[in-house]
């Protein structure tokens, strides 16, 4: 009988292997596939990383059925503490597909989160939502925006530097100010900052030389972070086969205007005034807009975010509005 088990990096050393092997095909990023399985190994030893993500796999008989990996959410909804199961890479071996293992997975995975206390399970479809919606899953309407950036003449005055460890507790507090008017947000905290910055900037460092760049800047005043950006740069796509783009990962600014991320941007923009660059890709909060910047498009979001209550939680029909829900957040 088949099931579902939380791998364990040591004892269950063999069948992630094998995982991440039969995953590479799909979610390579461009990556050898050398650097694919490092990749995944050092996401997992983040301090984040490392308590809260785990691989789940439906086993029977020693054999992978299907597998996902698992993402303990701390979050806010109006207001109050919410553990969401983020449920992400979900994975049937070819010698499985076709007999229903992978909505076996999710409903196990499910039924164990509400078990454990989890208020709402949340996915990001690269298929579309009827798949998801079968299992009771509903979309949350997000648009990615196309962004100009507005240059202004004569060098910026802005102080931006390097971010570094030594800021994410402020980076921390920050998102704690200003994510607090949605009524859905990740708690993003200072290891949650720290995860998402190193994933983007292991994916660079292992990627083929000069395909993907990660830049992590902040804005400074009186020695102190008080707003910063996160940008990747490289093909899109999960195979890396897509055009070259930028994406505004997640950014943070203790002005509810947004001016210091704005400022930000037209520092980094004014480096090279010479140079094309590719499209700056973003998924903003709506009403939120740093007034350097501009929205030059909009496209319903290609990654679907989708959730579902669990237990005695009763979550409303959410809009893109209500949530806050950045780049550096999907999986």
């Amino acid at each position: 009988m088949a099931e579902l088990i939380k791998l364990d990096p040591v004892r269950d050393a063999g069948l992630l292997a094998g995982i991440v092997e039969a995953t590479y095909p799909i979610w390579n990023e461009g990556l050898s596939a050398d650097a694919y399985a490092r990749w995944n190994t050092i996401q997992s030893k983040t301090p984040w990383g490392a308590a809260y993500v785990r691989r789940v796999a439906l086993v029977e008989n020693g054999e992978v059925l299907a597998s996902a990996k698992w993402y303990d959410i701390d979050a806010r909804f109006d207001g109050k503490p919410i553990r969401l199961l983020g449920i992400g890479a979900v994975f049937t071996p070819e010698s499985q597909r076709g007999q229903g293992r992978a909505p076996q997975l999710i409903t196990e995975m499910m039924a164990t989160a509400e078990r454990e206390g989890y208020g709402a399970a949340v996915l990001f479809s690269e298929i579309g939502a009827p798949y998801y919606e079968r299992l009771g899953f509903t979309v949350i309407p997000r648009e990615t925006l196309t962004l100009d950036v507005i240059q202004k003449k004569g060098a910026p005055a802005s102080l931006v530097r390097a971010g570094n460890e030594t800021d994410l507790k402020r980076l921390s507090d920050i998102h704690g100010i200003s994510d607090a008017f949605a009524r859905l947000h990740p708690r993003r905290s200072e290891d949650l900052v720290q995860f998402a910055v190193q994933k983007r900037r292991t994916l660079s460092a292992l990627a083929p030389l000069g395909a993907r760049a990660t830049e992590f800047w902040v804005s400074e005043e009186g020695n102190h972070a008080v707003a910063y950006v996160l940008i990747s740069r490289g093909p899109s796509g999960n195979l890396a086969d897509g055009p070259d783009v930028m994406w505004l990962d997640a950014c943070g600014d203790r002005d509810p205007t947004g001016a210091r991320v704005g400022a930000i941007l037209q520092v980094l923009w004014a480096r090279e005034p010479a140079e094309t660059l590719p499209p700056l890709l973003a998924w903003l909060p709506d009403g939120w807009l740093p007034p350097q910047v501009r929205i030059a498009s909009r496209a319903p979001a290609g990654d679907i975010m989708m959730i579902k209550s669990l237990g005695k939680t009763a979550l409303p029909k959410l809009h893109g509005s209500e949530v806050i829900w950045w780049k550096a957040d999907s999986f």
